[in-house]
């Protein structure tokens, strides 16, 4: 049985990997419009980060307000992205700490978007937010091709060989 705290462990695991290699690359690149979904590697990792951070807070019933509102415009830095990534792992973190077999077979009802109304396992909740993480690595690796950078290596493997 696939743990969910060793999921997201990847997940974070993966992030830094790709913050650290943004550091090594201009910041020209990191913010440069790319075509892609969310237009840049700052925009696609804030994306991410964000989408985690809202949901992270409705399961554990905060408020969200002003996540998604926030510019991407305003991270002017690795650093800035950095400390935003710092904290969105310490709540998903925290978050995960409260976790019991019963919460993660309890039912959560999304308020707004694609699910409005729906009704999903917290579990699948979360599972959600390790498959939007995926995804938007995917799309990174592409773009990272595209500029002939060798994007940061990020196996589940090399993951459970450091933990």
């Amino acid at each position: 049985m696939v743990d969910i705290k060793d999921l997201f462990g990847y997940n974070w695991y993966s992030r830094r990997r790709f913050l650290e290699n943004m550091s090594e690359i201009p910041w020209e690149t990191v913010t440069e419009k790319c075509g892609a979904s969310f237009d840049s590697i700052r925009n696609i990792y804030l994306h991410s980060l964000q989408v985690e951070h809202v949901i992270i807070r409705w399961l554990g019933r905060k408020s969200a307000e002003g996540i998604y509102g926030s510019p991407f415009d305003k991270y002017t830095s690795v650093n800035t992205i950095k400390e935003y990534s710092d904290t969105v792992e310490k709540e998903t973190n925290q978050y995960l700490d409260t976790l019991t077999k019963e919460k993660l077979d309890s039912l959560f009802e999304f308020k707004g978007g694609p699910w409005d109304k729906k009704r999903y396992r917290i579990e699948d909740v979360l599972i959600l937010l390790v498959e939007e993480e995926i995804h938007h690595r995917g799309e990174l690796l592409c773009i990272y091709w595209q500029h002939d950078i060798e994007p940061p290596f990020t196996s589940y493997l090399t993951y459970k060989d450091q933990v």
